[in-house]
Parts: C-alpha cells; sequence; structure tokens
C-alpha cells in the first residue's frame, strides 16, 4: 500500500540531485513501492484511490477529528494547533521549532524539520512536551490500542504528558509493529532537531476512549529474524531503523535508473502480498507478474519473506507450491528463513492448498475424510450485530425460523447510540424466544459467525436462558473451518456466495459500508437506515443459507 505510504519523498520525476527524504510511513510499507516511487522509469499510472482503501483514510480522518475537537475544546494552556499551515513547508517548520522552544505542552499537526543525514521528513500527528523538557511523539488511530492484561501506561487528554500517566490493573498497552515504528521515525526526527524528551516514549490516541496510551520505544517487543541465531526480539527502534536504512538504499539505486542497459539491479523485485489489493503501483508492479507466478496469484496468502524464502527453494509458481510437500519445505531452507514466523507451518498448508486449488481451477472444496455433524434444532436463530468506528453495537439482527418459514427482527434506532440498551433488548427478545421453546418442548438452537457476536453478547447481563445463553452458540465459521478448503479465505461472504450461492441485495456489502449508512441514517437519511437494516438481513439469512449448504455437503 503505497498512497499516503511514503509521505513526504520528493515527488516523482524529481531529480537525483534532491535531498532523499521519507516519511513516517515509508519503514512500515512495501520496500518495493518505495522502490516503484524513485524509479523514473517505472510508469505512474495512477487511478482513482480504491474504495476501501478511501474509507479507511475517511474513517481515520473522522476520528482524528473527533478526537483533536475534544482536545481543543479543553483549552488547555500551551495547546498549539499549526494544523493550517501545511500548505507553506518552510512557515510550518518554523512555526513548529517556535511552539517547541515555547514549551507548548501539545503541538497539533507540526512539522519537524528534515533530517537529510538521516533522510527522514515528517509531520506527526501530534507532540506532546515532557516534564523535564523535549517533546515525545504521538499520533491519532481509528483502533483499539489496548488489550487483555495489566501495567497499561495511559494519560488523559487534559492531562496529556507521560509524567501523568497512571498504570491499569485491567489493560495491557497493544503494541501495532506498524504504529511503533512510526512513533519511532518521529522520535529520529526530535533527536536530529534536538527537541527531544529525556527517553524514547511515544503515545497512541485510540478508540478505547480519550486517553493517551504510552509506549517505550526501547522495549524488545517484536520477534524477527536473526541470521545467527534464527530469531530475536527487537525494540520498536531497532525495527524502525533496520527497515529505513534498507529502503533508504532501495531509494538510493532506484534513483540512479534511467533506463539505459548499465542502470543498477533493482534491490527489491514485485511480490505479491496484501497489501497489493489496494496499492497504486499494482496496474505497474505484481499485475505484471507472470500469470502462473505463486505470489502474484495468492497475495495475502503468505508474507513477503515467505514467498522470497520459497523463491530461493526454486518455487515460483503455482504448480510448484501445489506439487511440494510443506514438511519437506520447512526441514529445509526455506524452514530456516521463516522459523522466526508464527504458525508458518499452518500457513504454509494453507497456501499449499491455495495452490492446489488455483491450479485446478476451484475457489473452494470439500474437504476429504471425517466431517462435522451440523446441529439443527425445531426453533433456529441467526445472529449479526453491526458495530461502528468506537466498536460499539449499534444494531443487532435476529433470523427466527421454525416451521418453514423465517422471520428477521431487529434491534436498532438511527439516533441511538446505546450499545447497551440495545444489547439487552437482543438478549431479552432471545431469552422470551428459549422460554416459549422450552415450554413447547421444542429444541432450539442461536447460530453466528466468528465471534465477535457471542463476545460482544457477553459483555452484559442478564444473560438469555437454556439453549439462548452466549456461550452456548453455534459458531457456524467453526463448522466452515473443519470442513472447507477455501484459497479465498472462510469468511461468511465467501462462503456464503461461493458455496451455498447466497447474494446479497445490495450490490457492494461490507462492514465499513455499513458504518457509512449508519452515519447517514443518524442524520436523518431513511434510505440509508433501509439500506443498513436490508444488509444486516442478508448477513443472517446467509447464514441460515450456509447452515443448509454444510448440512446437504457435509453427508
Amino acid at each position: 500500500m503505497i498512497i499516503g505510504g511514503v509521505s513526504g519523498t520528493e515527488p516523482a520525476g524529481s531529480t537525483a540531485e534532491r535531498p532523499l527524504l521519507l516519511g513516517g510511513y515509508a519503514a512500515k510499507t512495501c520496500p518495493r513501492a518505495v522502490h516503484n516511487r524513485h524509479d523514473r522509469t517505472v510508469p505512474r499510472q495512477f487511478g482513482p484511490v480504491a474504495p476501501e482503501l478511501q474509507q479507511l483514510f475517511d474513517l481515520g480522518n473522522t476520528f482524528e477529528s473527533e478526537v483533536l475537537g475534544a482536545w481543543a475544546g479543553l483549552n488547555l494552556p500551551g495547546y498549539a494547533d499549526l494544523s493550517d499551515l501545511d500548505d507553506d513547508k518552510p512557515m510550518h517548520i518554523g512555526a513548529t521549532i517556535g511552539a517547541m522552544r515555547a514549551g507548548a505542552s501539545v503541538i497539533v499537526g507540526g512539522r519537524l524539520p528534515d533530517d537529510l543525514p538521516g533522510h527522514r521528513t515528517g509531520k506527526p500527528d501530534l507532540l506532546i512536551r515532557a516534564a523535564e523538557g523535549g517533546y515525545h511523539p504521538a499520533d491519532i488511530k481509528a483502533h483499539r490500542v489496548l488489550t487483555k492484561g495489566l501495567d497499561a501506561r495511559v494519560s488523559p487528554l487534559h492531562a496529556p504528558s507521560l509524567a501523568a500517566a497512571v498504570r491499569l490493573e485491567d489493560a495491557r498497552e497493544h503494541a501495532d509493529e506498524r504504529d511503533l515504528i512510526q512513533l519511532a521515525h518521529y522520535w529520529r526526527m526530535l533527536a536530529a532537531c534536538g527537541h527531544q524528551a529525556a527517553e524514547p516514549w511515544g503515545a497512541i490516541v485510540g478508540t478505547d476512549g480519550a486517553q493517551l496510551v504510552w509506549y517505550d520505544l526501547r522495549l524488545p517487543r517484536f520477534i524477527t529474524f536473526s541470521r545467527t541465531s534464527g530469531k530475536a526480539k527487537r525494540s520498536a527502534l531497532e525495527r524502525y531503523d533496520h527497515e529505513h536504512d534498507f529502503r533508504v538504499r532501495v531509494a538510493a539505486v532506484a534513483r540512479q535508473r534511467r533506463g539505459r542497459p548499465d542502470d543498477p539491479e533493482p534491490l527489491v523485485e514485485p511480490v505479491g502480498h496484501a497489501e497489493c489489493t489496494t496499492c497504486e503501483w499494482a496496474p505497474v508492479c505484481v499485475d505484471e507478474l507472470p500469470p502462473a507466478d505463486l505470489s502474484g496469484e495468492l497475495r495475502g496468502a503468505l508474507s513477503v519473506r515467505e514467498y522470497l524464502a520459497l523463491r530461493e527453494s526454486g518455487i515460483r509458481t503455482i504448480e510448484g507450491l501445489a506439487s511440494s510437500d510443506p514438511d519437506d519445505l520447512l526441514a529445509g531452507a526455506y524452514g530456516r528463513e521463516v522459523g522466526h514466523l508464527p504458525q508458518r507451518r499452518h500457513r504454509l498448508r494453507k497456501a499449499a492448498v491455495s495452490a492446489q486449488l488455483a491450479r485446478d481451477g476451484l475457489l473452494l472444496r470439500i474437504k476429504d475424510g471425517p466431517l462435522p455433524v451440523v446441529p439443527r434444532a425445531d426453533v433456529e436463530i441467526d445472529i449479526d450485530a453491526e458495530w461502528g468506528a468506537d466498536d460499539r453495537v449499534y444494531l443487532w439482527g435476529l433470523l427466527v425460523t421454525s416451521g418453514g418459514a423465517s422471520r428477521y427482527e431487529a434491534f436498532f434506532e438511527p439516533a441511538v447510540t446505546d450499545e447497551a440498551r440495545l444489547t439487552e433488548q437482543c438478549l431479552a427478545r432471545l431469552d422470551t424466544l428459549a422460554v416459549e421453546a422450552e415450554e413447547q418442548g421444542r429444541s432450539l438452537l442461536v447460530y453466528h459467525y466468528t465471534h465477535p457476536e457471542r463476545t460482544r453478547a457477553a459483555r452484559f447481563t442478564p444473560v438469555p436462558r437454556g439453549a439462548a445463553q452466549p456461550e452456548r452458540w453455534v459458531d457456524l465459521h467453526r463448522l466452515v473451518k473443519d470442513g472447507v478448503e477455501s484459497r479465498a479465505g472462510l469468511g461468511l461472504k465467501v462462503i456464503a456466495v461461493h458455496g451455498a450461492g447466497f447474494h446479497w441485495r445490495d450490490d457492494d456489502p461490507g462492514g465499513r459500508q455499513s458504518q457509512d449508512w449508519h452515519r447517514a441514517a443518524r442524520e436523518g437519511d431513511r434510505q440509508a437506515a433501509r439500506r443498513l437494516l436490508d444488509y444486516n438481513e442478508d448477513d443472517v439469512r446467509a447464514n441460515l443459507a450456509v447452515r443448509d449448504w454444510l448440512t446437504a455437503s457435509y453427508r
């Protein structure tokens, strides 16, 4: 993914005499994309931003605006917003340096001086002043940054410094490597201009609440490959330094290319992986790989390192992996190159199955051997929830099937954002249905697809009685996983469409789209509200279609 991914690099087509500068995203994105941006022999054929990527941008921008709006409303002393200066780089840098020298407590939307020796440029979302002087970098991310555990260090927006942070007894900071690599980039820039705090800590404001979650960038957190020991645990700063230095070398070689016979060879070649699906360089990069190329056909099935290790082992094509023995590969050079990766055996086996399916022209198939039994009942209830960027449920949908007939029930009020109220209403209805079935001597089962519905429902009380208790719900995804092989994943839409032959009424259904419809519905758009309800109803009807297909297929 390169759109927004190497912000701050010199514009495409610039001369080699311009300083080589990489932005805060470069070290955490595809190195081939960095090469493409700096190699003037690579064609520029950019189309519109991929819709799913634009939705991510919009979601991130909306969340950032909400956080900054709430922060500005606190009227903190020393709060400096410099985001309006973005169009004038020298003035922007000067204002940021001035704010730091003046001791601003929070600097929003600043721009740090270019670090020419370090080949860095960047605009951190936030700079937070340390109690002893200097600044910590901070970013705003539209995802959760806390997880189960304890000892996370958190400070509120009204007292944002690290010195004011308290340790939580019921949460641990989630260390997203990409987030921390970006913070490390800004820390190196602060150090280069002499405005760093005494210790390299950074913070993330996530969707967990109006607070900063703090990270020690020196703490070894990430398991990586080691040529000497197989694997090693490294800090965010170590990971950043390695990735940034490599991309500087990649860009430096790319800038030397002129389309001449004596041009240096690129340091990285195209490899298909998950980022390619939304990358603006895909048309002139991975899309031009040979049709049978393994990584191009199975993008996202394996990581770049795994694909490169397979290439080193002589496996570059679908047929090559489809006819290989994963155990033999893991016992050889391939296994040594990926020994630090979790679930490497499982991932390689899945990729081998995907290669076999691609070779045979199939998207999915029923597994050979014993297949699970699909539990059925007199009364069957399919359940599905929709939630927003704040991670709170705003709609619960039920499909109640009995005697061959199905009816859809929704717990949704566009203007209501009270997750507890809607969830309790849904659970109460499940309780009523369970009691009625028991009184009538009829069996009842509740079905969901993957864990979110059960996990979210379990947060609230009272829980329904009997078979409607969340811990007794049947996860259809587990039944699919035990009996279906797929090269497009095992998501509900893949299985429902390509296995059960079900189709959603909406042309472009998806969780992110539903969040857009919900925002419109809250503003009074009745058509968006209807579209959201239809989408949720189709989700639960897809559950039923999958269950019927599994029952017939697993015989």
